[in-house]
């Protein structure tokens, strides 16, 4: 690379940071005062998703990461439990960009900067996934979202891919849909260059950090991610292990699609 070319690059990743830095002071700022002011924001009866501004800002959040999203079939409208295969923390922003969610998280990620507050103010429910037992009990915690009204996504891989792939589904949270009686939807998460080419950069694995993943997302010129939403499975005809089974073999054959 020539020292101009080099040059330009930095150049330009230190100006997406900076985008990326005004846009969480902007949507940091607003989430702050809504709960810093609940007789004004009435935020103790709402959701962050209930507020128009705060959708704005979602919507500019995946703009200030350097991504162009595109959404393919059509999100069931009504409450249900979404899964979805996991490749970074993007996901999530993308996802609730598509659609008005609420999350399935790791119990750590609580401690995380900017990820932990913000699944935080989205409700997210928790899951302690050092034993089977841990996680168990937190399904009924995903059947009170449910039953609030609320959509919810969970991540069946248990951890992320570089996206390429997709690894293998773990049936339990699906419980949720089944006692709740709600429909699950599958959705498909895949990312691509200005090309059109496959790129792993937004994946979120091994020892990456939140920066590490962040700064490859500003290398690339523009990313383009893609949301697939696939035909909605019936909870009262499959139990837990069918919709497993079903929901991954649609992700798996969209992911897998050249």
């Amino acid at each position: 690379m020539s020292p101009a070319a080099y040059v330009k690059r930095k150049g330009r990743q230190a100006l997406r940071i900076g985008r990326f830095g005004l846009n969480l002071m902007a949507g940091g700022s607003f989430i702050q005062a809504c709960h810093s002011l609940p007789a004004i924001s009435k935020i103790e009866d709402s959701h962050l998703n209930d507020y128009r501004l705060f959708r704005l800002w979602v919507e500019d959040l995946v703009r200030s990461t350097n991504v162009v999203m595109t959404v393919h079939g059509a999100p069931i409208l009504d409450h249900a439990l979404f899964v979805s295969n996991h490749v970074s923390w993007l996901d999530t922003v993308l996802l609730n960009n598509a659609r008005p969610l609420s999350f399935i998280a790791r119990h750590d990620l609580v401690d995380w900067p900017f990820i932990g507050t913000f699944t935080q103010r989205m409700h997210s429910v928790y899951v302690d996934r050092t034993s089977k037992f841990q996680a168990y009990r937190s399904i009924p915690k995903i059947e009170e979202r449910l039953m609030e009204g609320r959509s919810v996504v969970v991540f069946p891989e248990s951890t992320t891919s570089d996206g390429m792939d997709v690894l293998p589904f773990y049936p339990m949270f699906y419980e949720a849909a089944v006692r709740t009686k709600l429909p699950v939807q599958a959705i498909a998460i895949r990312y691509f260059d200005e090309h059109g080419h496959r790129i792993t950069e937004p994946a979120f694995i091994d020892d990456d950090s939140f920066g590490d993943t962040l700064m490859r997302l500003y290398e690339v010129n523009k990313v383009h991610a893609e949301l697939h939403f696939m035909a909605p499975l019936d909870s009262q005809k499959l139990d837990r292990k069918e919709l497993c089974a079903a929901s991954a073999q649609q992700i798996m054959a969209c992911v897998r699609e050249s």
